[in-house]
């Protein structure tokens, strides 16, 4: 491992990229402050909600040092694992059984691949579409016993027996609406971006006191409040705001370039 300077923690959607503004890879500014920050001896990890094999090519061709992913269950740095925390088979056999007896759609999201029953179905589309997920990562061509899995989506079909999956569910797993959305991500209580930046941070025994952390929605609080210096985005959600230490321009405009210049860690 080189010598740390610093640790730079990035969120991804709305925070190195935005595609609802239409910019699905990252901006030639973005590409350079990366650059600048690694060759000044910073680390930069990717802090994602996401499983690794929804980072898109613009992401993954950025050369990052390494991955938190699925929040906080997967981390990887330079190429290697240092933690792979996968949902227990006896208890994702007990939802994936309850969602079959429910009919709620579900999508199951490992790290080198994810998974849905019949990707020709309309809701498949539907969800693949609505958070431009790579589909060459995503089969219906599985089963149970040979895969991984970090995260769930599900997908509300209005029913009372969802609201029954829920309750079932809800002492060990966290259910967060997607805004917009009738979906939710379905996650092990406990685990959060804050979670693996922290194990991260423990692992490499780093001073936390020279860590940083990009964001901009509110999923990005404990991030925020695990390193010492959390820069908020442009459009950042409002309950964000009061727990950065700097906020900045959006991805549009740059933000994260100009946040760097303006940190002095890169000139």
């Amino acid at each position: 491992m080189k010598n740390i300077n610093g640790i730079i923690f990035f969120d991804v959607d709305g925070t190195l990229i935005d595609c609802r503004k239409g910019i699905c890879d990252p901006t030639e500014k973005t590409k350079e402050g990366i650059k600048k920050l690694q060759e000044a001896g910073y680390l930069t990890i990717l802090a994602t909600g996401r499983p690794k094999s929804f980072v898109t090519k613009g992401i993954v061709d950025l050369g990052l040092d390494g991955y938190i992913t699925s929040n906080g269950t997967y981390i990887e740095l330079e190429d290697k694992v240092i933690l792979n925390d996968e949902i227990d088979k006896e208890k994702l056999k007990e939802i994936l059984h309850t969602c079959d007896k429910n009919d709620i759609k579900f999508l199951l999201e490992g790290q080198a691949k994810s998974y849905m029953k019949d990707l020709t179905k309309e809701y498949s589309k539907k969800i693949i579409d609505s958070f431009s997920l790579p589909r060459e990562n995503i089969t219906d061509k599985w089963s149970f016993d040979d895969i991984s899995v970090s995260k769930i989506v599900v997908v509300d079909n209005g029913e009372e027996g969802f609201k029954e999956f829920m309750e079932k569910f809800s002492d060990e797993f966290v259910f967060m609406q997607h805004p917009g959305q009738n979906s939710y991500d379905m996650y092990r209580k406990n685990y959060t971006k804050a979670y693996g930046i922290e194990y991260l941070i423990d692992k490499l025994k780093f001073d936390k006191e020279k860590t940083y952390a990009f964001g901009d929605g509110e999923n990005d609080i404990e991030m925020f409040q695990m390193v010492k210096y959390g820069i908020a985005m442009g459009d950042s959600h409002e309950r964000l705001l009061p727990h950065a230490y700097k906020n900045t321009e959006n991805v549009n405009n740059d933000g994260i370039y100009k946040a760097l210049i303006d940190l002095n860690l890169i000139k």
